[in-house]
């Protein structure tokens, strides 16, 4: 159960990252927000190619990497613009939506099969993230559903989850054609270096911003980086939708930072939301592999 302990951790570091920037950057715009871990992150990948064995990269890698990249630059820099407009246990809990585009997509460019446990488990992901709105219920059965639009954060996560159902998997046909360290540092290297270039081209970011508190920038390079060791090694270990589908509960904690950190309202139905997911994930991991 290594890819278990791995997609915790990728989703644990995801949260993180997410409440620590909202914590310390908010006064940033939100392309810059979604920029610091990568700026600061890139000397820490960049490093890592002193310490891994450089792979011979099969035929998939260049190809998958031509669409993969500009897709995940915006999937994440429209994630940053969500947390930035809204609650933390509002936003990053709709990424449980994920493991049903996963589905798709696995099964169209990977030729994964899923045990029908593996969808159960799946499909309580999904309503985990129904009932975390079901204070909303009072407006009538669509009314969770609804509540969605309402929240801007909430609706433009539920865009980013779509995003990353793609990139997740052609992230591992990547991975597959190369290995998964090297495949971090080729895909987030790229990213920080061409999202810092056009931002700063563009006048969406100012280096005085990024520069501005360099301790807390490193600290967040430090959590993005053992993010991606953890959602990469889990990849090459399962199936890509049973990976996403744990790294989702990264809703789990963003409900607790939210109570913790930003004393967020309406946390009862958010933490059943959160437990029901659980229950997903672990029939995932129990019978679903």
């Amino acid at each position: 159960m290594i890819w278990l302990t791995l997609s915790v951790g990728a989703a644990f570091f995801m949260a993180t990252n997410s409440a620590f920037i909202k914590r310390f950057f908010s006064d940033l715009s939100s392309w810059e927000m979604g920029l610091i871990p990568y700026f600061y992150g890139c000397p820490l990948f960049l490093a890592t190619l002193a310490f891994i064995d450089i792979p011979s990269v099969g035929p998939g890698f260049l190809p998958s990497l031509a669409w993969v990249l500009p897709l995940l630059m915006i999937a994440i820099t429209l994630h940053y613009r969500a947390i930035h407009l809204s609650p933390l246990s509002l936003t990053l809990p709709f990424l449980s939506f994920t493991p049903v585009f996963v589905l798709l997509t696995g099964g169209l460019i990977l030729d994964e099969t899923l045990k029908p446990q593996g969808v159960a488990g799946m499909l309580l992901v999904v309503v985990g993230g129904y009932v975390i709105n079901l204070d909303s219920a009072r407006y009538g059965f669509l009314g969770p559903i609804k509540a969605i639009w309402k929240e801007p954060g909430s609706a433009i996560m539920l865009l980013v989850a779509v995003l990353f159902g793609l990139t997740s998997v052609g992230g591992k046909v990547i991975i597959l054609n190369s290995s998964p360290m090297f495949a971090a540092v080729v895909i987030f290297t790229l990213y920080g270096v061409l999202l810092t270039l056009i931002l700063l081209a563009t006048g969406k970011a100012s280096l005085k911003n990024l520069i501005r508190r360099p301790l807390l920038g490193i600290a967040a390079g430090l959590i993005v980086f053992a993010e991606a060791v953890c959602h990469n090694t889990a990849m090459t270990l399962t199936s890509a939708a049973y990976m996403i589908t744990i790294k989702r509960t990264a809703g789990i904690f963003s409900v607790l930072y939210g109570w913790l950190f930003f004393k967020e309202r309406g946390i009862r139905f958010r933490f059943i939301g959160a437990l029901i997911m659980t229950a997903g994930a672990a029939v995932i991991a129990l019978w679903g592999g």
